[in-house]
């Protein structure tokens, strides 16, 4: 028997043949149709963008006995371009991978405002650039720095910050590279030879945070000090009503300030005054004010504080001060407000700075503040001139932080006592606080010829710096220290034998202080 050695097609009829190769066909032209359509999509409208662009090429590896097939590698290409080179379609070969849809792009707005006491990213700011050449506020290049706000103590300027620089910072570098690279705007300059330093006042030109822009300064190479521009506040409070006993002035039986006049009565000492503006047309001050300085613009109204605390040191008409022969430096800091008159570190920095030069030798200051190295330096660079500094120990109660700047150790921090010896309620406490004075119902002189009582750390520090006044008349030769020590060897002591944090060494006396500096011969005779 014969066999049909035919493929199985060529026993077909010649008419289902033909249909069969004519699918086949149509099969391979669909398959073709289908790569080619796959190349449009790419090119096309319907293709992807590259947020970081890419140009596809093709490199072949041949190995023998094997199918050569492409390789595919990449490289830059202008972004927002949409075009994919294709490799030549040879048989065998894969279409490219569709390249992946890259998400759209998260967007934060910079700067974030933290609150305390969050940390702040420094994003997207670049790093200082460093005059001398070293790494400034971070290596470029490096992962952005982290930093903590910096958590400050007492109140300030909201949108300020004062930097002193190195020694090394140009000019040039701190007014333009040093603002630009943190977002500040320079708004004056203070300079300082006193303390050997300038101070430079910069605005946050956007809405961080004072604390959070120090975080970030203070890692700036060319930064020596940040800090705030810190509020300062007058130490007085409001009169309790007309005084018992002798609504004149009991301070002057207190002190013993008959008996003290005969020794000495402040003549031709200078006491600086940093404070509100005072009233020099008041009879009690008439001819005491012996020179001025002002940090505000523009003519002062005469101010109830700095008036009573001129007039607690010096007045010499109805009222009796401490050293009423003295001459008054009136230096206003503060502003005119009735309640709660504020002062800034740089206002009473720019003072300190003129009082440095004016041959001062008492510094009366019945104000307080946080702690600040500025006014530190400050403070001690006058005491190294021999000034005597004095200050109100504070009226913000028993449990109250340390006041500044009286709990600095070149200060004498004074408390406030009545008339009968008690110790003012809302007194601070402290082992900073070193002598007592009357300050509660003091009568003082007001502006425009008035008269009114006043209670506070602020009068009882300026019957210290009377005091102050008459040893050095008494004994010109005397150092800071020297009559720090006097007052409070001939204090009364009240509280617990012994210096305490209420009265410190206890109630200054101007006669026993005085004596101390009296011929051996004098007569020491019972008059109080």
């Amino acid at each position: 028997m014969l066999t049909d050695r035919r493929h199985p097609t060529d026993r077909l009829r010649p008419s289902v043949r033909a249909l069969i190769l004519a699918s086949a066909l149509s099969a391979a032209v669909l398959a073709l149709g289908a790569h080619t359509s796959d190349a449009m999509m790419l090119r096309g409208n319907g293709g992807p963008h590259f947020s970081a662009a890419t140009t596809n090429k093709v490199s072949t590896i041949r190995t023998p006995g094997r199918t050569t097939k492409p390789t595919w590698t990449t490289t830059s290409q202008k972004l927002g371009s949409r075009i994919v080179r294709l490799p030549p379609g040879n048989n065998g070969d894969r279409s490219p991978r569709h390249p992946p849809r890259h998400k759209p792009p998260i967007l934060v707005k910079f700067p974030i405002t933290p609150s305390l006491p969050t940390g702040v990213i420094n994003v997207n700011l670049p790093p200082p650039s460093n005059p001398s050449g070293g790494a400034g506020g971070g290596a470029g290049g490096a992962a952005p720095r982290v930093t903590a706000a910096v958590i400050v103590n007492g109140t300030f300027v909201a949108d300020e910050v004062l930097v002193r620089f190195t020694a090394s910072a140009s000019q040039q570098a701190i007014i333009e590279s040093f603002a630009q690279d943190h977002r500040l705007l320079r708004i004056d300059t203070h300079r300082l030879p006193a303390i050997d330093a300038t101070i430079y006042r910069f605005r946050i030109t956007d809405q961080r945070q004072v604390p959070a822009v120090m975080g970030i300064v203070q890692g700036d190479a060319r930064v020596a000090l940040v800090q705030p521009n810190f509020f300062y506040t007058l130490k007085d409070s409001a009169s309790p009503g007309t005084p018992a006993g002798d609504p004149m002035q009991y301070v002057v039986s207190k002190l013993h300030l008959p008996q003290a006049h005969d020794l000495a009565t402040g003549e031709r000492v200078l006491v600086a005054v940093v404070d509100s503006a005072i009233d020099s047309t008041h009879p009690e001050l008439k001819s005491v004010v012996a020179g001025r300085f002002d940090a505000f613009k523009g003519d002062p109204a005469p101010h109830t504080h700095g008036t009573a605390m001129a007039s607690a040191i010096a007045a010499h008409s109805r009222l009796l001060g401490v050293a009423p022969a003295a001459h008054i430096l009136a230096v206003r800091a503060f502003d005119d407000q009735a309640v709660g008159a504020r002062a800034t570190t740089t206002r009473i920095l720019d003072g300190m700075q003129w009082i440095a030069n004016s041959g001062a030798r008492v510094v009366n200051m019945s104000f307080t503040g946080p702690e600040d190295s500025s006014m530190h330096d400050m403070v001690a660079a006058l005491r190294r001139k021999g000034m005597v500094l004095v200050a109100a120990a504070g009226n913000d109660g028993p449990r109250a932080p340390s006041a500044y700047p009286a709990a600095y150790q070149e200060v004498i921090a004074v408390t406030a006592t009545d008339s009968d010896d008690k110790l003012l309620n809302v007194a601070n406490h402290g082992d900073y606080v070193a002598v007592a004075a009357p300050g509660v119902d003091v009568f003082v002189a007001a502006p425009n010829g008035g008269y009114d009582f006043t209670t506070g750390t602020s009068v009882a520090a300026a019957h210290v710096s009377g005091l102050a006044a008459l040893l050095i008349a008494r004994n010109p030769g005397l150092t800071p220290d020297a009559v720090q020590s006097i007052l409070m060897k001939t204090a009364k002591d009240l509280g617990p034998q012994g210096r305490d944090d209420e009265f410190g060494a206890g109630l200054v006396d101007a006669y026993e202080a005085l004596l101390t500096q009296a011929p051996a011969t004098a007569d020491r005779g019972a008059t109080h």
